[in-house]
């Protein structure tokens, strides 16, 4: 079956179990220097197909959409506004909720002041909200 690209670009991403994992200084106070990347352990390629989402670089994963459970835009408790330059005033993560307990924070085409999240998760919500 041939799949529809509909999105390619770079990605930063990590996961929850990561971000617990991580120690205060690591996960908030080196956050706040300049030229410092937002709070990831994974970057690379980034693909959205209309089947799947493709993470390719220090890892690889595949999201197939049908597995994703729940969206959300914004901070949480565990990626907090507290772990990111300016305290999230020009950008948001976005979470992604699949499969069995799997949480995926994803930062999409980051340049310091502006990242293209918005405009990702509006495509993966037009595939994953079907059309009245």
């Amino acid at each position: 079956m041939n799949q529809r690209l509909l999105f390619e670009g770079r990605a930063l991403w990590i996961h929850d179990f990561e971000i617990q994992q991580m120690g205060y200084n690591e996960r908030f106070t080196i956050r706040h220097f300049s030229f410092t990347p937002p709070l990831a352990k994974h970057e690379g390629h980034i693909i959205l197909t209309d089947a799947d989402i493709i993470l390719d670089g220090s890892e690889y994963k595949r999201i197939p959409l049908s597995n994703i459970e729940e969206l959300y835009y914004g901070f949480d408790e565990h990626y907090t506004p507290a772990s990111v330059k300016n305290f999230g005033a020009f950008w948001k993560p976005i979470r992604i909720r699949y499969g069995y307990a799997g949480i995926l924070y994803l930062i999409i085409n980051y340049r310091y002041f502006y990242t293209a999240n918005e405009h990702f998760l509006s495509l993966l919500k037009n595939l994953l909200v079907p059309e009245q």
